[in-house]
């Protein structure tokens, strides 16, 4: 037997959106069991127990299979049954509005539903499942069984394609989930224990098919009372105009929504989480953002979470259906006045809410924000014993955590130096380019060269001068390092091989030497092959489905596992080098050892052009590539490439097709580039950029 919602459900899955968060059906899950607990009329057994199931038997990347979720409840009666058939239906109580089962089917293909329940003086068991094709099915009629034991279980299966998804369940470690779970119920625990009921054990476990299980239970004990607690109020306010503006007054006659708050203290090694949030029904919906929680990553070996709570939150049309976010309007969404908006009921607005709770975070985190200070000044206080600049250091002070010591400032420091010197470095690179195109016999060549030599002076202060002067002269380091890369003259390269190993990684010394493997852009020294690299985001040796822009965004999208088969796509396949150039544009790198013959592997970069072209979330339609070693012929350069006046091979257009239409999709440029040319360029700009700053002396003593 088949039923459907009295409503459409696939209309009602695309009305309801599914959560931002991806764990949101194991919210939702625990909600529902810690509701059935409480419907409980005795004190008996009161358990949720969570298992995780992963096959694990790939170990770059476990994969979530399905999840169990069991409890103790009252299950599903007849009454409790009726009711999950029609959605939207809020009888329950609990402030429910009869939506949240439809964040199961967002993210699960298939869900299961076995329950014991008692019906007058006996008990039965109830099975059915539910999809998004069919709502309710395989629901035969319940059957009286011989047990004692109320128990319902519910099984999320296949879990959606989504690589957001899919990442989040792969990488959770169980610390993290256990964590998670504390964090996210230390609310309900504490007012459930006010209201005089017995908050269930939770047990967690991870099930694997490889490695060994993890698992751990969380007794009611386990969740800290309140360290800290207290209340607010926030005034019901409306609009008027105010001389052409929008003006905000309180609403007369109204009594202010109250407002709780409880703090709650973790040791440092149970919690992974230190902030604040607003809560609906007692789960945090939306984190508060407070400049101080940012930087903070705990406090003398504890971490704090800051639940707000109250009955104005816990309205269910203040909140979203996928419970991800508030509904409460800001008072910055009004725009203008209109004719509708007066005479409207007087609101509270989620601005004075969240203005009022940092209000009480100030205080709350008095102790942390000295401790923040006291960070604060610590970096000013190093920047002037290492001698650097104050504009620098305040941008140091901006990011710096109370968890950061001493070492971890000075790194911070010269990391941020580092940019600024290197910013400074191309725009006085720039500016002594220019002195190629000024004429000595030019009547005007005097002045020109006075203007030249007043913008430089401008970029380059004392003490700045010194910082780049040193910055040059690390550039020679590392063009001088590539040289002899080159000449296999490093003891690394020279040592006998270790035990097991056959043979050295020549290509590693290269590719680590520029940027090193399984990094992002942060350090490194791309520069040797084009100043404008080292601005750009890019990421070394990273699988390319894995690849993801500073916001986080992933390179490629999703596709089909059959898709994958079927083209035989290499999505794991990792450039050496990957650079998000501008929009539409991207850079890959490919080193080889300098005994490798460089065209034997023309194909490579355009094959991962073709790959990122089709597949990419963002268009992307023009690649700059480069091949880049040491040994190659020429006879052996096809005749599509032509010699750059540098001695580079260059093949402006390389046309990137899509595999069905065979149209063309995209362009791809590839350029060959000896490694002995990198370093002879880089000498040269070092040596000219030196020898303007005074410094030759010292770079000709750094050659030898």
């Amino acid at each position: 037997m088949r039923k459907n919602p009295l409503s459409d459900l696939q209309g009602m899955l695309n009305l309801i959106k599914a959560s931002s968060n991806p764990f949101s059906p194991i919210i939702e899950a625990i909600n529902n069991s810690l509701e059935s607990i409480f419907k409980l009329e005795n004190d008996g057994n009161r358990e949720i127990a969570i298992n995780l199931h992963f096959n694990d038997q790939d170990e770059n990347a476990k994969k979530l299979e399905f999840i169990e979720i069991t409890d103790s409840g009252v299950g599903f009666t007849v009454e409790s049954f009726n009711r999950f058939e029609r959605l939207l239906d809020r009888t329950k109580g609990f402030n429910n509005r009869g939506s949240g089962r439809l964040q199961y089917l967002h993210r699960f293909g298939e869900v299961t539903f076995k329950s014991v329940y008692r019906q007058d003086n006996d008990l039965y068991l109830r099975k059915f499942s539910s999809s998004k094709d069919n709502f309710i099915y395989d629901d035969s009629a319940p059957q009286k069984i011989n047990t004692d034991k109320l128990e319902t279980t519910i099984t999320l299966k296949h879990l959606r394609s989504h690589k957001r998804d899919q990442a989040a369940y792969s990488t959770l470690k169980f610390g993290a989930f256990v964590s998670w779970i504390k964090s996210q119920f230390a609310l309900r625990a504490y007012l459930e224990k006010c209201k005089g009921k017995s908050f269930p054990t939770i047990k967690l476990q991870f099930s694997y098919q490889v490695a060994e299980t993890e698992n751990l239970t969380i007794e009611p004990k386990n969740f800290p009372e309140p360290s800290d607690k207290g209340c607010f109020e926030v005034r019901y306010q409306e609009p008027f105009e105010d001389k052409g503006k929008i003006g905000w007054r309180n609403a007369q006659g109204i009594e202010p929504e109250k407002f709780n708050w409880c703090v709650f203290t973790f040791p440092a090694n149970e919690v992974d989480i230190h902030g604040a949030f607003l809560c609906s029904k007692d789960i945090p919906v939306e984190e508060v953002k407070n400049p101080i929680l940012k930087k903070s990553n705990g406090h003398q070996g504890t971490r704090m979470v800051t639940a707000f709570y109250g009955d104005y939150l816990d309205k269910p049309d203040n909140v979203n259906h996928s419970v991800d976010a508030f509904e409460i309007p800001n008072k910055s969404d009004v725009k203008e006045l209109s004719n509708g908006l007066f005479g409207e009921e007087s609101k509270v607005y989620l601005d004075d809410i969240k203005e009022q709770a940092n209000i009480q975070l100030k205080s709350i985190y008095k102790e942390i924000e000295q401790a923040q200070e006291n960070a604060e000044r610590k970096v000013m206080s190093l920047a002037k014993e290492l001698g650097i600049s104050h504009h620098i250091a305040v941008n140091v002070k901006k990011a710096v955590k109370l968890t950061d010591d001493d070492d971890s400032i000075v790194k911070s420091l010269h990391i941020e130096e580092a940019k600024y010197v290197a910013s400074k470095s191309n725009e006085a690179r720039k500016v002594i380019e220019q002195l190629n195109h000024m004429d000595p016999t030019s009547p005007t060549y005097q002045s020109d060269l006075e203007e030249k030599s007043s913008e430089l002076s401008a970029l380059v202060d004392a003490q700045n001068k010194e910082e780049l002067s040193k910055y040059v002269v690390r550039r020679e380091l590392v063009a001088n390092l590539l040289d002899r890369v080159l000449n296999q003259e490093l003891a690394v390269q020279t040592e006998p091989l270790p035990d097991g190993k056959k043979r050295r990684d020549k290509e590693g010394f290269i590719h680590d030497l520029i940027f090193k493997r399984k990094s992002d852009g942060n350090l490194n020294d791309l520069w040797i092959l084009d100043e404008e690299f080292v601005h750009f985001d890019g990421c070394s040796d990273v699988p390319l489905n894995e690849i993801q822009s500073e916001s986080g965004e992933f390179l490629l999208k999703d596709i089909p596992e059959e898709e994958i088969a079927k083209l035989q796509l290499k999505i794991t396949k990792r450039p050496d080098i990957f650079i998000y150039a501008s929009e539409g544009k991207c850079v890959l790198i490919e080193f080889k050892a300098p005994d490798v013959t460089l065209t034997d592997y023309m194909h490579q970069t355009p094959n991962y052009c073709t790959l990122i072209a089709n597949y990419s979330v963002h268009k992307i339609e023009k690649f700059y590539c480069y091949l880049i070693g040491e040994s190659y012929s020429k006879i052996d350069v096809p005749a599509e490439y032509e010699e750059t006046v540098n001695g580079t091979w260059l093949r402006e257009k390389i046309r990137i097709i899509h595999p069905e239409t065979r149209e063309r999709i995209a362009w791809a440029q590839q350029e060959i580039i000896k490694l002995s040319e990198i370093a002879a360029r880089a000498h040269r700009r070092n040596k000219s950029f030196a020898e303007k700053l005074g410094i030759d002396d010292l770079m000709d003593g750094n050659t030898e």
